[in-house]
């Protein structure tokens, strides 16, 4: 084997090692979307008043809400935002990209993506269960 692909593999086995076999793609992408949220709340305008279907329980949230979140957005000003992107990101890497959205609730469109927020935050503080490393 020649020296430098020798260099290469040495380097890449090392890597895996100290980093894992693969990042933690589930939290980079529940960051991602906090911060998107939080940017869109901080740049907020009239259209932030839109009303969304309320598709998110009273007291948890799940990944499948993470997923009819991004279906809620599909039919709003945020489509095809990053934070969108991400979310259905979120929801194919989660296997939850087949959601469908049932809600007779209205909410405003600041209150849905407060919502999102802590939702992420809620799937973030019980990564330790449900993601491997």
């Amino acid at each position: 084997m020649d020296p430098s692909m020798r260099t290469f593999l040495l380097l890449a086995l090392t890597l895996v090692a100290v980093n894992g076999s693969k990042p933690n793609v589930e939290k980079i992408l529940l960051r991602e979307i906090i911060e998107s949220v939080e940017k869109i709340l901080n740049n907020s305008s009239a259209k932030i008043n839109q009303f969304v279907e309320d598709i998110f329980p009273s007291r948890s949230c799940s990944k499948e809400n993470l997923c009819q979140a991004e279906m809620v957005l599909k039919n709003t000003h945020l489509n095809q935002t990053k934070l969108h992107r991400n979310l259905r990101a979120y929801a194919k890497h989660t296997g939850h990209h087949n959601c469908s959205v049932h809600a007779s609730v209205t909410h405003p469109m600041k209150e849905f993506l407060t919502k999102i927020k802590k939702c992420c935050q809620f799937q973030l503080n019980n990564a330790h269960v449900n993601i491997r490393h």
